[in-house]
């Protein structure tokens, strides 16, 4: 096959620019590789809008606002860019005037209805002002314009997280996605920790299906399992400062588990788990045996 396209043409120059300042948009980013990536779209892209836009996100982390609106504002004069509303709907988010936001949020998705992160933008922030039917339609357009991934399945799994009833069809479909994204990470605390939510919705609306049953079938049960050896993977391979996901397990332990079972049942529970803590520590291991089914 004759090579046809050139990987030295200016748009795969300014795709690539662009990917690598947008994984910047984290609670790490780093201020001087994204004032180094800027230089270099500005130097080659001189009217994008884009790359002088970037310069306003530590900005705005760092709260100096005047300073970040000062810079969107000088970006929005080369042009629109879906970038430019997003983050002046952060700006803001961050400095308190909330229909501002969702004014600048919504320009967003109305003028680029195909870009993920403006769908996601609008989500995030109709989440946290507890609209959860616009959240979740948004959440859901994200989801479909940028696919499964190990960005959007976690995503997806925790929003359905503050509804205590969702129709059993649909947890079937979340049940492949916790499943898919911890096939995907089996050393991920939050992937087991999911897992075992999704697990948990599962028992209660199997219980809620058959309340004259005083006996629980062999699915309830099985879900039940789930929850505990999820909830005790993900307290294993804990390693976060807060080390919120071991709270989690000892909770589900103490308030759960052992009033329903006996002190013999959660001794044996704890000394599995204090076990696979060191084993992992030794070795990192991942028995097959603990992988969902």
């Amino acid at each position: 096959m004759k090579h046809t396209i050139d990987l030295n043409t200016p748009e795969f120059q300014r795709t690539f620019l662009e990917m690598m300042l947008l994984e910047e948009l984290s609670e790490d980013y780093n201020t001087e590789a994204i004032e180094t990536l800027v230089k270099r779209g500005e130097t080659a892209f001189p009217n994008d809008p884009f790359f002088p836009a970037m310069r306003a996100y530590p900005l705005i982390r760092e709260g100096e606002f005047d300073r970040a609106k000062q810079q969107l504002d000088e970006a929005s004069t080369l042009g629109d860019h879906f970038l430019i509303h997003c983050l002046l709907g952060a700006l803001s988010d961050d400095s308190g005037f909330t229909y501002e936001a969702e004014q600048h949020y919504l320009r967003a998705v109305e003028r680029y209805p195909h870009v993920p992160m403006a769908q996601r933008a609008l989500a995030i922030h109709y989440f946290h002002r507890k609209f959860y039917g616009e959240a979740g339609l948004h959440l859901m357009h994200y989801v479909r314009l940028a696919g499964f991934n190990e960005e959007t399945a976690p995503m997806l799994l925790e929003f359905f997280q503050v509804f205590d009833e969702i129709p059993l069809e649909m947890n079937d479909e979340l049940m492949k996605a916790a499943i898919g994204y911890l096939n995907a990470n089996p050393r991920n605390p939050r992937a087991h920790s999911l897992y075992a939510s999704i697990c948990s919705h599962r028992v209660e609306m199997l219980v809620k299906r058959n309340p004259e049953h005083e006996q629980l079938d062999d699915e309830t049960v099985h879900m039940l399992i789930e929850v505990q050896e999820h909830g005790m993977w993900s307290a294993t391979y804990d390693d976060s400062e807060d080390q919120m996901f071991r709270a989690m397990f000892a909770d589900y332990v103490d308030n759960v588990i052992l009033p329903n079972t006996s002190r013999f049942y959660v001794y044996r529970l704890r000394l599995r788990y204090w076990y696979h803590r060191l084993t992992h520590r030794v070795t990192g291991g991942y028995p097959d045996s603990m992988r969902p089914s």
